[in-house]
């Protein structure tokens, strides 16, 4: 992994633990938001059966008592009950315990819509503003109740309840209004009533408009912080990173020398007392251990962050100079060379690694190719207004039908037995895909028709 593939992971880590942490947000924003509506839709529709239960009115708690013979209790005399029996400078001479659990519960039932939110308070006369329209049983207009609002005269108030009767739900919203259609009591007709909760919901929108700002500031917050802290977090992986790309170096040049010792007293050994099977092995093993070595320092290189300069070019030119650098080879091994290349291709590309990724294919395609077959070089363009070029190298090969050509770009991998007499390390393919991420390419491998097939796309 070098320097330019962690960076890459960093960009995306980063964004995917912002667009996580904005997603966590997001929801905890949207569940404040519902449980504010659901509890303000439960609290509207408990009052609008209050106001159905009394036929369009808001009897005052105090007038209902006297007439019931019920006690009432306000609930702000509960809350201050025990403080009030309270002589002055002494201690209050009861805990208080029953009352306090009382207002405890009412608090409760307040925060969550339930129960009786306002029968207890004679307030709620100067703070509920709805008004009422009655029908008989014939459907014809009755009443109509604005004593609890101001701002709409008996025509609108009409027009409003004539609207919400033709609704298929007979409780929702209707601006800043909530409606309610239900039967009146004793079988009387039918009442629609609009209560108006502007004041509610604009407290609720000001809590969104909130809550949407704080995800916003708090989302580049975090991706801020995620962004210093990702440094510190990737900078011991780079390190390791580079320490390994110095290890290959290092150790390719000390190898080197014991190497070219073996080679020098096997060819004194030959010189002296000529060459037998022994020496020859251990020859062809040095030759291929140097191969190895190359092959290590090409994929280190391959990994830099540092491709060259990509500029327009003509890669067709490119690719047909490599590609008849190879004509020779494969006709003297009794294999046949097609291309397709145009004569001219003009392409933004990184000149080196260009020739150095058709050099590894093409000789890969000599290579493996079946014998007396046809080896194919072609070069088009693709995507609107040829935005990709289009590389193709492909080689005869009637045994790789059941080939996982997946990992064929894997460091080492060999697909079977038969390419290890090929004299290859399993490793060009590796180096070929390492080259074509860095020029920001893609590259796929199939089988078709007895055929291998590498793409190439730039």
């Amino acid at each position: 992994m070098n320097e330019r593939e962690i960076g890459r992971i960093k960009k995306k880590f980063i964004l995917v633990s912002t667009l996580a942490f904005f997603g966590v947000m997001l929801m905890m924003g949207g569940f404040i938001y519902l449980f504010s509506n659901l509890t303000q839709r439960n609290e509207v529709r408990r009052i609008m059966e209050f106001i159905t239960d009394n036929d369009g009115e808001l009897p005052d708690i105090r007038k209902l008592s006297e007439q019931t013979g019920q006690e009432y209790t306000d609930i702000y005399d509960m809350d201050n009950k025990h403080t009030e029996d309270v002589p002055d400078g002494g201690q209050d001479q009861h805990d208080g315990s029953g009352d306090s659990d009382e207002s405890m519960a009412w608090k409760l039932q307040n925060l969550f819509g339930v129960g009786d939110l306002f029968g207890n308070s004679p307030d709620y006369l100067y703070t509920t503003r709805f008004f009422s329209v009655l029908f008989n049983k014939e459907g014809e207009l009755e009443e109509v109740k604005l004593t609890h609002i101001a701002m709409l005269n008996e025509e609108t108030a009409v027009r409003y309840a004539k609207v919400a009767l033709h609704k298929f739900f007979k409780f929702g919203n209707f601006g800043r209004y909530y409606y309610y259609v239900a039967d009146r009591p004793d079988d009387a007709g039918t009442i629609v009533i609009y209560l108006d909760r502007s004041t509610q919901i604009a407290t609720i929108d000001r809590v969104v408009f909130a809550s949407l700002s704080l995800m916003g500031i708090g989302t580049i917050l975090a991706f801020c912080i995620m962004r210093v802290l990702s440094q510190g977090v990737v900078r011991s992986e780079v390190k390791n990173a580079e320490r390994q790309k110095q290890f290959i170096t290092n150790a390719s040049h000390e190898l080197k020398t014991p190497l070219a010792v073996i080679r020098a007293n096997t060819e004194m050994q030959e010189m002296v007392g000529g060459a037998t099977e022994w020496t020859e092995s251990t020859l062809k093993q040095v030759d291929r251990l140097n191969g190895l070595i190359a092959n290590l320092v090409m994929i280190s290189r391959a990994q830099e962050n540092d491709t060259g300069e990509i500029k327009d070019m003509d890669i067709a030119a490119i690719v047909r100079e490599t590609a008849q650098t190879f004509t020779v080879v494969a006709e003297s091994d009794n294999k046949h060379f097609h291309t397709e290349i145009p004569d001219t291709l003009m392409h933004r590309c990184n000149e080196g690694g260009l020739r150095q990724l058709l050099s590894l294919l093409i000789d890969n395609a000599v290579k493996y190719c079946d014998e007396g077959g046809q080896i194919g070089v072609s070069l088009t363009t693709a995507g609107r207004g040829g935005r990709w070029a289009l590389l193709q190298i492909s080689n005869d090969y009637k045994d790789g039908e059941n080939t996982d050509y997946n990992r064929f770009f894997e460091r080492f991998y060999r697909s079977d037995e038969s390419h290890n007499s090929k004299g290859g390390y399993g490793i060009g393919l590796s180096v070929v895909a390492e080259l074509v991420k860095n020029m920001r390419g893609t590259i796929d491998a199939g089988w078709k028709d007895g055929r291998i097939i590498f793409t190439v796309k730039l």
